[in-house]
């Protein structure tokens, strides 16, 4: 019976150790300067191969990475970087313009409260889509200008946005605001 009991107590230390001490998972882009860790209960999808890593998407209500490979259609918060080489945005409520319009041909509503990138200029637009799908993007500008495009302006744009319906809005925002929270950008100039 004594042996039994050791036996069961080896058996649950070595599943349930492990789990306790997993470290949490972070994203990093050196390219872009990016560190966030991923919340709990969330999962962060690979690059795909053969692509540029510009950022990460992060599946919201899922237990699994199989819906990694359809990103289109389900809940996520996507981060993205790039250089900022464009006039259209020179500043932040331009870039933001262009954000909610690219593509899709939204108008830029005003987003809920309190969605900002700690120490950076941010802006926040929020677009309802006629699929019932909602995206709310927050946008930042970083960097060491560029004297070629303009002296004034930051060379990368940041993206930041939550990709959700209606439905699970209240339960997928304070996770959004957590990782706008926990973010750190520093590009190197």
């Amino acid at each position: 019976m004594q042996r039994a009991m050791l036996l069961f107590i080896a058996i649950m230390v070595t599943v349930l150790l492990p789990a306790a001490t997993k470290e949490p998972q972070t994203y990093r882009n050196e390219e872009f300067g990016i560190t966030l860790p991923v919340p709990e209960g969330t999962v962060l999808c690979p690059t795909p191969k053969g692509e540029h890593d510009h950022g990460a998407a992060i599946l919201l209500g899922t237990n699994g990475g199989k819906a990694c490979s359809d990103l289109a259609h389900g809940r996520r918060i996507d981060i993205f970087a790039g250089p900022n080489a464009s006039y259209v945005t020179k500043e932040l409520r331009d870039y933001l313009k262009w954000e909610c319009t690219y593509g899709v041909k939204s108008p830029c509503l005003p987003a809920p409260g309190n969605l900002e990138i700690a120490g950076l200029p941010s802006m926040a637009g929020r677009m309802n889509h006629p699929d019932g799908w909602i995206d709310i993007v927050v946008v930042t500008q970083a960097g060491k200008p560029d004297p070629a495009f303009d002296a004034s302006v930051p060379s990368l744009n940041y993206d930041l946005s939550l990709h959700t319906t209606s439905a699970h809005l209240k339960d997928d925002l304070p996770i959004f605001r957590e990782v706008l929270k926990t973010i750190k950008l520093s590009p190197t100039p």
